[in-house]
């Protein structure tokens, strides 16, 4: 029998069986990727992307075509991650411009609309590239408007499609010197003919394949391209508001960067780009709209993560750990940002802004900040990424009992069936997270089994220990965290608490007296609290007051050596409670 007319739940239906032949390829696309730039994720970018069809979209009997594709452009836009994801989200958004109002297409219709979506995909790019996703859709394309007059069953044509499309793809090979130099085809083209197939034998069979072994190691010469990309981050947001002007939008743009997406309606826009200078992007955004969604993955980072010489077990913190960005490339720690605002500005922490401007907002605007933790759908996409990469992962976050962070990982951690994940609740924060951190760290390097691993995590958990000093508890009321009625009893007796991380919270464990000197009294607290006679570490964050933490390090290092010594700046997480002038000293005994 043949195919005559698609409705909403048809559409859905087969759109379905080609995204899950995509995801059971996410691996095999990162490992053959090398175009814009060789950072191994376009599989896992177009997987994060199309996955929302399946997991968001609800399928009914009887939906419109118009209702149905509208649905799925809303969710790809939303969803869209990397540059091939944005592709398809303009794709998807062409689509259903092209079916609007229609109940069922047929073949002639079906072929207009893919016409019409194929043009949303060009435009959506700054400087589009054939020999890439963009070349597959158009020989798809054309083959199936050449040929819908004269064949109106979609099974039918849908088989001449994906014919052309295999050639297609293969001569991508050819169209890029890249290409042609790593001996592999374009990854988001096989990503779309990879989704074309799954449609293909879902509608010659009615099955869809949950599973498809892959080859593990493409023979390919990836390992000679080299990153020379101009631009070090892949950074993205969305856009919602009123008229927003995509063109105009890709124009300015131009100036910060290259590898430019800009997918989506007049009321939302996603936007995908290759810059030095995140910050600079997403204030561009904010001028047109109200901007969420933000991410700027650091690219030689990822390039490292594919290419370079690494442990099998990843060790990932959230910015709640303030490390500084030399020790997390030392010791290989990767970190999910937390987010934050000053009432409608929002930020990614040490991403879309400084250490410098936050304490500089935090006393200017009238807006105290909130953070928010990273959601599940951030921990899943850099759990996916460190799956190609990576056999393993132990995940570390602050405590459970102070953030939804924990939550999220967990949550994130259990849709992951091809990468064992550890999640661990440090019972700290700041610099004492970094402590524990770095002792995984150096425990994977020394080729520990994770089980080992986890014990010395564990006592590294258990050994280390956190105070905080602060100038102030002014910052703490703003943000809710001491009630005002303790800050006025310990004013009137100039008392000073000294915090830290309890199994109740943050709460104080100790106290010094008088306004004058108040760090160097906390020094003197956490040094009458320690015993050096111990084999220790010992970590200093401070809030933008260097030169004192500078000055602790030094006279710490005379104690117990440089090397055992390590200082950072306090983030947002943290100083949006304790305030400039604040600090934080952890002790860490060492030892498994």
């Amino acid at each position: 029998m043949g195919l005559h007319y698609i409705d909403g739940e048809r559409f859905h239906r087969t759109l379905s069986a080609g995204v899950r032949r995509l995801l059971s390829r996410q691996d095999y696309l990162n490992k053959i990727n090398v175009f814009p730039v060789p950072d191994s994720d376009t599989g896992t970018n177009m997987g994060f992307t199309l996955s929302s069809i399946e997991n968001s979209y609800k399928s009914r009997k009887n939906a419109s075509i118009s209702h149905t594709a509208e649905e799925i452009a809303e969710l790809t836009i939303n969803n869209a991650r990397g540059n091939s994801g944005a592709i398809l989200a303009q794709f998807f958004a062409g689509f259903a411009e092209g079916v609007k109002n229609k109940t069922k297409i047929s073949v002639i219709e079906f072929a207009e609309a893919l016409n019409l979506a194929k043009e949303f995909s060009y435009d959506a790019l700054m400087n589009p590239k054939e020999g890439t996703i963009l070349t597959i859709i158009t020989d798809w394309v054309n083959t199936i408007h050449k040929m819908s007059a004269t064949v109106p069953d979609f099974k039918k044509i849908l088989n001449l499609g994906l014919s052309e499309s295999l050639k297609s793809l293969r001569a991508t090979t050819n169209k890029l010197d890249v290409l042609s130099k790593a001996g592999v085809v374009d990854a988001g083209a096989q990503g779309f003919v990879d989704i074309l197939e799954g449609i293909n034998k879902f509608i010659k069979s009615g099955t869809v394949e949950e599973k498809i072994v892959e080859i593990k190691n493409p023979p390919t010469n990836i390992e000679s391209i080299s990153f020379n990309e101009k631009y070090r981050f892949c950074t993205e947001c969305l856009i919602q508001g009123n008229e927003l002007n995509r063109s105009r939008l890709k124009n300015r743009l131009n100036d910060i960067g290259d590898s430019i997406v800009v997918a989506g309606t007049a009321s939302k826009l996603k936007v995908h780009i290759h810059t030095d200078h995140p910050k600079k992007v997403i204030n561009l955004c904010q001028e047109l709209g109200t901007v969420s969604d933000e991410k700027a993955d650091d690219m030689l980072r990822q390039q490292h993560d594919a290419h370079g010489i690494h442990e099998d077990i990843a060790v990932l913190v959230d910015s709640g750990c303030d490390l500084s960005e030399k020790n997390l490339r030392e010791f290989n720690i990767h970190m999910i940002p937390v987010r934050l605002n000053f009432g409608n500005e929002h930020f990614v922490d040490k991403v879309t802004i400084t250490s410098s401007e936050f304490w500089e907002k935090l006393d200017s605007n009238p807006h105290h900040p909130q953070t928010s933790q990273p959601t599940p759908g951030d921990f899943l996409r850099q759990y996916q990424l460190l799956s190609s990469h990576y056999k393993q992962a132990i995940s570390l976050h602050i405590p459970a009992n102070l953030s939804g962070t924990f939550q999220s990982a967990t949550l994130a951690a259990q849709k992951m069936d091809d990468m064992p994940i550890s999640i661990l609740d440090s019972r700290n924060g700041s610099i004492g997270i970094g402590l524990i951190a770095i002792r995984i760290a150096e425990a994977v390097k020394a080729g520990k089994s994770i089980e080992e691993i986890l014990i010395i995590a564990n006592h590294a958990i258990k050994n280390t220990s956190l105070y905080l000093g602060l100038k102030t508890l002014e910052y703490g009321v703003r943000g809710g965290r001491v009630p005002n009625s303790v800050k006025k009893i310990a004013d009137l007796l100039r008392i000073n608490p000294v915090l830290s991380f309890t199994p109740r919270g943050i709460k104080s464990v100790g106290k010094t007296f008088g306004r004058k000197n108040i760090i160097k009294k906390f020094k003197h607290y956490v040094e009458k609290s320690t015993n050096f006679e111990q084999p220790l570490r010992i970590g200093i964050s401070h809030a933008n007051c260097e030169e004192i933490a500078l000055e602790y390090k030094e006279e710490f290092s005379k104690r117990i050596g440089k090397n055992n010594v390590f200082i950072s700046e306090i983030g947002p997480a943290l100083g949006a409670h304790s305030g400039p002038g604040g600090m934080v000293i952890a002790t860490q005994i060492q030892g498994d």
